[in-house]
């Protein structure tokens, strides 16, 4: 049976820090999703917490974002409430922005609609050519047509198997002539020229680069015959992309990409500063990446893509200063006006022209543009290569898991047995308390009770004992007394008196 698909088995490699969100509403908030102990992040699960702090406790940590109040009523227990650890130099009190994950397995994915939607902004520019007005639906066409352009590109999903954090710095215009780091924000926004860690920064959840996974493109190359005749606009073109083999399409990929890097390179260059050469020397170590053929393409994509990245990129030569418009109805009057999107005030109350501000991962003394990806057709030696390795990668970790699985048997066992022998030894020194103290009833005598004082000197009998050898001195005493009444001799005297 003939498919209707042309499907590419691709490598996904990460280059740069990418990160695609899950959600405000799934970051990890100080004091209660994540406290700082150590110089560690730690990743809590507010499940295991509840065992060992009160609701009203928790709530005031999550308001307050009180690592250090969450962290004293944890105390020894902080670690059995650890689902990750992350080993950053975390600063500041943002919220940490959390990646989308696998809801099966916790793994961290990067969906195909991210990726797809990376590789519609860069048709978009493809089909425009140079064009600076862009009608989404004369470019893609609509699904209630039935001539939307993108729905012949299927993107699967990519998942990975680990994150880490990276912390993000603002890069933008101090002037007209010079680039800074934002380092506040609000009504006091401020641009400094010298770079700080801390200071209007964010730390995003990443998958790092040089790791690996696999994806799959398909180019419904027999679907889009059925429906060419409706599909008119830029028909040449798409006709192209959807039937030639995927090195076509990453073609034009690399081309776009080139192009970005370049200007981005020279806006860099334009308004440099403190660490902007770093972020030059990462930019030309993905410029020398890029391929003039199709083997393989490099693709911007997610958080950090920015203005330029996306849908704004076709409407400038270069990123130095823009003049970036949006069009809106304005309700009082009903006219269309004209709203500016990349301007900022000036001081005598107008706006002056501004370039867009750039998200900049900080990797010690690595400074990058985030989200670029490397995309490779996998042959099928590849693929049994990449199995294999897949497969000693996850025998690798199972042995990882049985390995801390028996470490954590044998440890409970340890605490077991000590806890066994501290029961036994309670149990003996119970049952040692038992006999002595029925020995001593039963003797009745000042040394019996004396010694069993001085052996258990806690004894929940103690005062019992103490009582009963009180009684006891009197009885001999009166004892004694009488006997010396009774034979009225200097010795008995005497014996009474010692």
């Amino acid at each position: 049976m003939e498919t209707l698909n042309t499907k590419y088995e691709l490598q996904i490699e990460v280059l740069t820090p990418l990160h695609v969100g899950a959600g405000a509403e799934k970051d990890w908030v100080q004091g209660s999703d994540f406290i700082i102990d150590n110089g560690k992040v730690k990743i809590l699960n507010l499940k295991k917490i509840s065992q060992f702090v009160n609701n009203s406790d928790l709530t005031n940590a999550l308001l307050n974002k009180n690592s250090e109040a969450l962290k004293a009523k944890l105390a020894a227990n902080i670690d059995k409430c650890v689902d990750n650890t992350f080993n950053v130099n975390y600063s500041g009190n943002n919220d940490i922005k959390t990646f989308i994950k696998n809801g099966l397995t916790n793994k961290p994915i990067v969906p195909g609609s991210s990726i797809k939607g990376a590789i519609r902004s860069v048709i978009a520019k493809h089909l425009l050519n140079g064009g600076k007005t862009l009608n989404e639906q004369t470019l893609f066409g609509k699904a209630s047509d039935g001539d939307e352009f993108m729905r012949f590109i299927k993107v699967s999903d990519a998942e990975f198997e680990q994150t880490n954090l990276v912390n993000t710095k603002i890069f933008n215009l101090k002037s007209t002539t010079e680039g800074g780091w934002k380092f506040s924000g609000g009504q006091q926004s401020r641009t400094n020229l010298n770079f700080q860690n801390e200071g209007f920064n964010t730390f995003y959840e990443v998958i790092e680069p040089s790791q690996k996974s696999t994806m799959s493109i398909a180019l419904a190359d027999k679907a889009f015959k059925n429906f060419a005749e409706k599909i008119v606009p830029f028909s040449d073109k798409k006709i192209k992309i959807v039937n030639e083999n995927i090195s076509g399409l990453f073609k034009i990929i690399n081309i776009h990409t080139k192009s970005y890097l370049a200007k981005e390179k020279a806006f860099f260059t334009k308004y440099s500063t403190d660490k902007t050469d770093k972020i030059i020397d990462n930019i030309n170590l993905l410029i020398n990446q890029i391929p003039e053929n199709g083997k393989y393409c490099i693709l911007k994509m997610a958080a950090g893509s920015g203005f330029h990245s996306i849908t704004g990129d076709w409407q400038f030569e270069d990123y130095s200063i823009d003049r970036v418009y949006s069009e809106f109805t304005d309700r009082r009057t009903g006219q269309v006006k004209q709203k500016s999107r990349g301007n900022k005030k000036n001081t005598i109350g107008g706006f002056d022209e501004s370039a867009k501000s750039r998200k900049i991962a900080i990797q010690g003394d690595n400074f990058s543009l985030m989200g670029f990806i490397k995309l490779t057709t996998i042959s099928e030696e590849d693929k049994r290569k990449m199995a294999d390795e897949q497969a000693q990668k996850q025998q690798a970790i199972l042995t990882q898991q049985l390995e801390k699985e028996a470490a954590e048997r044998k440890e409970k066992e340890r605490l077991q047995k000590i806890e066994d022998d501290r029961i036994e030894e309670e149990n003996r020194l119970r049952k040692a308390e038992s006999d002595t103290y029925n020995q001593a009833i039963e003797l009745n005598t000042v040394d019996s009770y004396d010694g069993f004082i001085k052996a258990f000197p806690n004894s929940q009998y103690k005062s019992e004992i103490e009582n009963k050898l009180s009684d006891l001195i009197k009885k001999l005493e009166i004892e004694a007394f009488e006997l010396a009444k009774q034979t009225n001799t200097k010795e008995s005297c005497e014996q009474f008196i010692s």
